[in-house]
């Protein structure tokens, strides 16, 4: 959702035709996702536009204290007087009721029944995953993607009406996004040149993927994220772990910000806040299960050797990243390696939007060998091969840039594609399965 004084805005999210078609089979949804990424807003959107087995969802939200002292105190009653089709919002809040939600499934497995939200992955949350298992499919709403901000919004008090359009949705399952495409071996050079990005590229950055956030000036937008990670410490971090420091938290966040696209290095981070080894890796793994922080793991296969196993600490969304560093985009824009890093965290969190739609198996890793050679992203897509993406932000491609892709795609048995992201206007075919693209290739319908 998108607020600017009285107006609202809903954006049509890709997610969705993933998300009705498993409420069409799957007796619980849980749709997860970070805080403020727009779960509530899509779930309100489904309560008002979908109804199943003719009756429509009741909304309730852990988030209402009186809510959360009901569920808390008598799971069991609570769920008890649950409606046949019901959204509970923020369900981590209350591990509680899982137990009693397996029971109540059991008795009547209609597909839909329960659509859940949480803003914590499985792994802070083992009571759900445990009593849950084999009964729930699973969903991720991440923060606004670049292609996502190229369709169209409704807005007013009735946006909601027509968002689950039939011929929308299908039109927006079937759009030929950039790494689907990538991912089928499907590289079209044959397209009118596109501007250069330029200053707009760190526009982007700094404004993030969260739709409140977007909607601010400078000054507001840069509060409402500090206000963000505060909240997740005093509430989420709090409820949810035993860690007694929360108030390092911001800190930590703002550490993590300064080393994005970085191999994770434990023991600087730990010097830098002076906190034990086991302390950082603790706060750093619940950052990563409240979707602030993402380790993207090493890839390697029997043919290479010599390779860096250390993941890359990455961050979910670089306009909070921007303005835990108080960046705006003069500021960005000028520090040429700062900015080369947030474009990598930029493109590498567009290509996990992207693959969050993907219907195939794909797993996401980053290459880097003892001698420095280093591909940004590799996409494993499950039984077909790999593709690598390697970004920069010039204007121009160089035949070193390719080095390492084709060092991979030599060492590689099934190599669908490799691709140099840039700032430039056109598409061009370097050699077999070997592309040079456009940066706003990515967003492009």
């Amino acid at each position: 959702m998108q607020s600017t004084g009285q107006r609202q805005s809903y954006y049509s999210r890709f997610v969705t035709p993933n998300l009705v078609r498993k409420l069409d089979w799957s007796p619980v949804v849980l749709l997860s996702g970070p805080r403020q990424s727009g779960k509530t807003t899509l779930c309100k959107a489904i309560q008002q536009d979908l109804s199943f087995g003719g009756t429509r969802y009741e909304y309730l939200t852990f988030d209402n204290q009186s809510t959360w002292e009901y569920a808390t105190d008598d799971p069991i009653g609570f769920v008890d007087q649950l409606p046949t089709y019901v959204i509970l919002d923020e369900v981590q809040l209350v591990p509680g009721i899982f137990r009693a939600l397996k029971t109540k499934v059991d008795e009547n497995r209609s597909a839909g029944r329960f659509l859940l939200t949480g803003s914590a992955q499985l792994s802070l949350s083992t009571g759900l995953a445990d009593a849950l298992v084999g009964r729930m499919s699973l969903e991720t709403l991440y923060p606004l993607a670049q292609i996502e901000l190229n369709v169209p919004s409704a807005s007013g008090e009735h946006a909601y009406v027509g968002l689950f359009d039939s011929e929308d949705l299908e039109r927006n399952a079937q759009a030929p996004l950039f790494i689907q495409d990538l991912l089928e071996g499907h590289v079209s050079t044959e397209f009118l040149p596109r501007p250069r990005l330029e200053r707009d590229l760190a526009q982007r950055l700094v404004e993030g993927g969260y739709p409140v956030a977007r909607t601010l000036d400078v000054r507001a937008r840069r509060n409402w994220h500090h206000d963000y990670i505060r909240t997740i410490a005093q509430r989420d971090i709090q409820q949810l772990s035993s860690v007694r420091r929360i108030d390092i938290i911001p800190e930590l966040a703002r550490v993590a910000a300064s080393q994005t696209s970085q191999l994770f290095n434990l023991s600087a981070m730990g010097q830098t806040l002076e906190l034990s080894r086991n302390t950082i890796n603790e706060y750093v793994s619940i950052l990563q299960s409240l979707y602030i922080l993402q380790y993207v793991p090493s890839w390697s296969n029997n043919r290479l050797s010599r390779t860096v196993k250390a993941p890359k600490l990455q961050f979910v969304d670089t306009g909070l990243a921007c303005s835990l560093l108080n960046l705006d985009v003069e500021s960005l824009w000028k520090d040429r390696v700062l900015f080369g890093r947030f474009v990598e965290t930029f493109v590498l969190q567009e290509v996990v939007k992207q693959l969050s739609w993907y219907e195939g198996a794909t797993s996401l890793f980053h290459y880097r060998d003892r001698d420095r050679n280093e591909v940004d992203i590799v996409i494993e897509k499950a039984g077909h091969g790999i593709v690598a993406i390697e970004v920069k932000t010039r204007a121009t491609v160089r035949s070193s840039d390719f080095r390492v892709l084709r060092k991979l795609k030599q060492s590689s048995e099934k190599f669908i594609a490799g691709v140099v992201l840039y700032d430039g206007e056109r598409t061009r075919s370097i050699d077999d399965d070997l592309y040079a693209v456009p940066l706003s290739k990515l967003w492009d319908m």
